[in-house]
């Protein structure tokens, strides 16, 4: 590594200090991977996108240096101005397919939610005995059904404007700077497919902060009234934070466990209104 101090956030994470400035540094395990992002951030950059914080040169071809953004407050799905913020740096994302042929690079697969989402379930049943143990039979059979319904009402989103999906739309992604600008980041997961399925993934990450009044969510929200409800049905958040907790030691647990069990017990109680909504909606 090159001079100066480093502070090692996670595994392949560090934080660089060099003089005044400082810079984040991650290092791919496969330098394909770090190729995929210096080229997501040539094209977005081609394409006059200021939404993403810039590649610097670094001499190992594994790693991606940028600068270290110094924020401001956190940005929290629960504020109305972030939540309106990073909807808006998506649909800018979202609209460079007019710029970029994303599909033609070869370099990212295309998302089907179906098959995701189908996929999620069986996980679900497989651990089905830690989940009867932690959360119950009855809660564990009535999300499990929540998901089969759902799944089987899902009609597959037309494939039309299919562009650059940022693939990890979780609020900590999204970063404000000290001037209050806001930037998305890690888009290690991206993959290409239609608008509407971020869409999708955004809605349901912040659903709970509307106590899951689709209503509401339009009214804040217009530019989504062309999704597809019913895809807020299926219990995604539910489901992947049991999913995550059966990764957690029996310490981690502890603390873990009692949040996760109150947000859903209060999910599940909005449940019915919320499919009395989309029936409505849709």
């Amino acid at each position: 590594m090159e001079r100066g101090h480093y502070v090692q956030l996670k595994p392949n994470v560090w934080k660089w200090q060099i003089g005044p400035h400082a810079y984040s540094l991650k290092k791919y395990e496969y330098e394909s991977d770090a190729n995929k992002i210096r080229y997501i951030h040539e094209q977005l950059t081609n394409a006059g996108a200021d939404f993403m914080v810039p590649i610097e040169p670094y001499p190992d071809a594994f790693v991606i240096q940028q600068p270290w953004i110094e924020s401001g407050r956190k940005v929290q799905f629960n504020q109305l101005e972030d939540r309106k913020k990073s909807l808006e740096v998506l649909h800018k994302l979202h609209a460079t397919r007019k710029q970029v042929a994303w599909q033609k690079s070869g370099l990212f697969h295309e998302i089907d939610l179906n098959r995701k989402w189908a996929h999620r379930l069986e996980k679900w049943q497989q651990v089905e005995p830690f989940l009867i143990q932690k959360l119950g039979s009855s809660k564990t059979q009535r999300i499990t059904k929540l998901a089969n319904d759902s799944l089987a009402q899902l009609k597959p989103i037309k494939r039309d404007n299919v562009t650059l999906l940022h693939g990890d739309v979780v609020h900590h992604n999204f970063v404000r700077d000290n001037k209050n600008r806001m930037y998305i980041i890690d888009f290690d997961l991206a993959c290409i497919g239609p608008a509407e399925v971020e869409l999708i993934l955004w809605a349901h990450r912040v659903l709970p902060h509307f106590d899951y009044d689709l209503h509401a969510l339009i009214e804040e929200h217009p530019s989504l009234i062309n999704v597809d409800w019913n895809y807020l049905l299926f219990p995604n958040e539910l489901m992947r934070e049991w999913l995550y907790a059966t990764t957690l030691s029996d310490q981690q647990l502890l603390g873990f466990l009692p949040k996760l069990k109150k947000f859903t017990n209060h999910a599940l109680k909005r449940m019915p209104q919320l499919w009395e909504d989309c029936s409505r909606l849709t």
